[in-house]
């Protein structure tokens, strides 16, 4: 990154602003500023464009429902366009949940069949007679209460409730005598609707959301000219964030910008900066000036960067840790996905479906055939496709022996994350010293290193644990621990720290490895679930010739699909855990940049 200080005069700042929005090469470093009430007022109602635009995309423009005709006039104005929509839509939700309580009270209703709630109020008015609702179990009605009060049953359910109605005289002071039932029968409250009013209801509702679907519907006809509008708001934000940038001098006269741009790109912003006669200086950034970061990776790392951006981006003099995590991560998702025939599956719809992906989301398309073409190789390791165990295949089972069980796949997984440990302790000796100027500050760790390949070789039975390799192995890799640890400090405080590092080392690496067992953990149970549905598509299909075959295709065609869906957001999450925890934490990964933005128009 290549650093600028920009002198401005403050008349000349709003049009130098505008010719180096149009250069599109250099990012502002912003302040906080006290935006007046209008700016704020105009990040608030882009914000509100961009969530209408975003919700609009699943509406289909002018059509409230299947086979109604895109006839719609949109609205006059965009602004129009946005309120209908937002209006429509919590209109639509207020409805909904009153569908959803008009509908419970229906299968209330429905325990007392049809009956006119005038003439409930009749016999109160002018009668004074009160009409009590009551509910209890079947089996706790008692007959004796018929001979107490006037009683009429009116239903009673499979459950084993039974609905009865108490009609009472009302007291001088207008309010019915006490019921004596006991704790058994609970009152209701009396319906104020029958059966078919409630339906009505439920009707006039739905009728009212149709009608607010079309307003949202004609709304979707001005989705494009809602994104511009947006897109015009975003930038006159932009523009004034960038307008207030920078420190004012010399009551106003003057202010100092702070600019940033790639290396490459040097020329062309100094000719720039040259034509426009702005006075600057130029230097290449440095760590301490909390440059910005521009990540520089090739096409296979490229398609991890969004993983890696998850967690947080690298301090600038830090390593990426995107191209060394990458084919690690590629291989942890084909471990817990490690189904062969689910692999396949993602490949022949990416294949298949290829030309139909935005050009912009293709990077994301390649980043999920890698990782399936992962899940494939593992699920033929283990000889599991769709829940099939390749194995017990009479026409594979010469193969047997080729395939991975798994106690060995137990092994692979630790042996997997011992190899992620050990590099990330490799990268951190060059974090270490990029970060701190000198090849000394990764000398401990390179201590700890030479000390973990010993113990894996002497594990292996390549090196013998008592030879005189062994022990100068030990003996170089103890001076560069406890004495080399702090470079420039005192030999104490070397001893000191080295003795806390063996402790961190000593819970931290065995814990680090224990949690690579979920690789192998997450794999066997998605291929156990996919086994199990299997089984159960066979068991409860029946024999019945044409509707066996149908019901086990729905049982596997459900089955495998939520295994599919479990698989896959198991098979993510867990090596973005064992990345972002074990290895960044084993490569000294502190991270905390920024991201280079070019201050530019935004476009769609």
């Amino acid at each position: 990154m290549i650093r600028y200080n920009l002198l401005l005069y403050h008349g000349d700042v709003k049009p130098f602003m505008e010719k180096l929005r149009e250069l599109g090469m250099v990012d502002i470093t912003l302040r906080d500023w006290d935006a007046p009430q209008q700016v704020r007022d105009l990040m608030a109602a882009s914000e509100r464009y961009r969530t209408v635009y975003q919700r609009l995309g699943s509406v289909k423009p002018g059509a409230a429902e299947a086979g109604q005709d895109n006839d719609a006039a949109p609205f006059a104005t965009v602004h129009e366009a946005v309120e209908a929509y937002e209006t429509a839509a919590e209109r639509i939700a207020q409805l909904e949940n009153m569908r959803a309580k008009a509908t419970t009270e229906l299968d209330e209703l429905a325990m007392w069949g049809e009956f006119d709630p005038q003439e409930i109020r009749r016999l109160r008015e002018q009668d004074g007679i009160a009409l009590r609702f009551f509910e209890v179990a079947t089996k706790q009605y008692d007959p004796q209460w018929e001979r107490e009060y006037a009683i009429q049953v009116v239903s009673q359910t499979a459950g084993g409730e039974t609905y009865f109605v108490v009609a009472q005289p009302l007291t001088e002071n207008g309010t019915a005598e006490p019921v004596e039932l006991g704790s058994a029968a609970t009152e209701l409250k009396a319906p104020e609707m029958t059966f078919a009013q409630k339906e009505a209801q439920i009707e006039d509702f739905l009728r009212q959301e149709q009608e607010q679907q079309a307003v949202i519907a004609r709304a979707a006809l001005s989705r494009e000219r809602i994104w511009a509008d947006y897109l015009e708001m975003k930038n006159r934000v932009l523009f004034d964030e960038a307008v207030n940038a920078g420190e004012s001098y010399a009551d106003g006269t003057v202010k100092i910008v702070e600019a940033w741009s790639v290396a490459a790109n040097r020329d062309a912003v100094e000719a720039f900066l040259d034509r426009e006669g702005v006075i600057y200086e130029s230097d290449k950034a440095t760590a301490g000036e909390n440059p910005p970061i521009k990540l520089k990776n090739h096409f296979f790392a490229r398609l991890f960067e969004p993983v890696g951006s998850l967690y947080m981006l690298p301090k600038y003099n830090e390593l990426d840790m995107t191209p060394f995590f990458a084919p690690f991560f590629m291989l942890f998702f084909g471990m817990c996905f490690g189904d062969a025939g689910y692999g396949l599956l993602f490949i022949l719809a990416i294949v298949l479906f290829w030309r139909k992906i935005p050009v912009r989301f293709r990077d994301y398309a390649w980043l999920v055939l890698f990782l399936n073409i992962a899940a494939v190789f593992f699920g033929l390791l283990t000889g599991n496709m769709f829940g099939i165990e390749l194995a017990k295949v009479p026409a594979l089972v010469r193969f047997k022996e080729y395939f991975v069980s798994n106690d060995n796949m137990f092994n692979v997984a630790v042996g997997m994350g011992a190899a992620q440990v050990l590099f990330g302790q490799i990268l951190r000796i060059f974090n270490r010293s990029k970060q701190n100027g000198s090849f000394l500050y990764g000398l401990s760790t390179l201590g700890w290193v030479i000390l973990m390949i010993s113990g894996i070789l002497v594990l292996l039975g390549v090196l013998p644990a008592g030879s005189l390799a062994f022990y100068v192995l030990l003996g170089i890799s103890g001076v560069l621990i406890f004495f080399l640890n702090s470079p420039h400090k005192n030999p104490f405080i070397n001893v000191g720290a080295g003795l806390y590092s063996c402790y961190e080392m000593a819970t931290g690496v065995v814990g680090d490895l224990v949690s690579y067992v979920r690789l192998f953990a997450i794999g066997l149970c998605g291929a156990i679930i996919a086994q199990v549905f299997n089984a159960l598509s066979v068991g409860l299909s029946g024999d019945i010739p044409v509707l066996s075959w149908i019901f086990m295709a729905a049982i596997l065609a459900i089955g495998h699909g939520l295994n599919i869906f479990i698989s896959a957001l198991g098979a993510f999450v867990h090596p973005v855990r064992l990345t972002f925890v074990e290895f960044y934490k084993n490569a000294g990964f502190e991270g905390g940049g920024r991201r280079f933005t070019p201050f530019k128009r935004a476009e769609k």
